[in-house]
């Protein structure tokens, strides 16, 4: 019966790690682009409650703009109803960097992102961003006062007030586009009150037909 419990506070403790974990996936809404290039991306956005008024968010996103129209991911910015500040902590590839606050005109202004030169709009020599077929893994700390009720999905707002969008440059012809994000396919995430508690059952089977 010890040995029981000890399993089954075990398994709790798995359920209570999957809960906490928030993911969306996400892609961009080349409909809704300022210049119609074609440049887009796919990813995902990962939200965790850290505690007190702290949360983390990760950014993952590929480029997928099609070769025929060329260029490189050089950044992104983010914005949710609930966020006073955010930080980059952690971001692959290094020659990103956090932007804070930042214009993504004509989209208004956000709470914060990761692009070249920390500048969204500016930045330098594209070449050093995401290219064709390439990934990033991008991490950062939110802070809110409602840090333990923000969801992933917060982050995407709506397609007439995006809350996520993407910068590329260096296009095949030269130019440059803004791409808003939105939701990409479902992320399918193991339920705590089925596949855990079905364990837990299972094992309390198995040590009841040793006994």
């Amino acid at each position: 019966m010890r040995q029981l419990m000890v399993s089954c506070v075990a398994v709790a403790g798995l359920a209570v790690g999957v809960a906490q974990a928030d993911i969306v996936n996400i892609q961009g809404v080349v409909s809704a682009s300022t210049e119609q290039t074609g440049a887009t991306y796919s990813g995902s956005l990962e939200y965790n409650f850290m505690g007190g008024s702290t949360g983390e968010l990760k950014v993952s996103l590929t480029n997928d703009t099609p070769a025929s129209v060329g260029g490189f991911l050089t950044g992104f910015l983010f914005r949710a109803d609930a966020v006073t500040g955010a930080a980059l902590t952690s971001a692959n590839p290094i020659s990103f960097q956090n932007t804070g606050a930042d214009s993504g005109s004509p989209f208004g202004t956000f709470d914060g992102g990761a692009a070249l030169g920390g500048s969204f709009l500016g930045g330098g020599s594209p070449t050093a961003g995401l290219g064709i077929g390439q990934s990033g893994m991008f991490v950062f700390s939110i802070t809110s006062a409602m840090a333990s009720t923000i969801s992933a999905a917060d982050f995407l707002g709506t397609l007439s007030n995006p809350g996520f969008v993407v910068r590329f440059r260096g296009l095949a012809d030269g130019g440059s586009d803004k791409v808003p994000g939105g939701p990409g396919p479902d992320v399918v995430i193991p339920l705590p009150g089925a596949g855990m508690l079905a364990g837990a059952g299972l094992l309390a089977l198995g040590l009841r037909r040793r006994r």
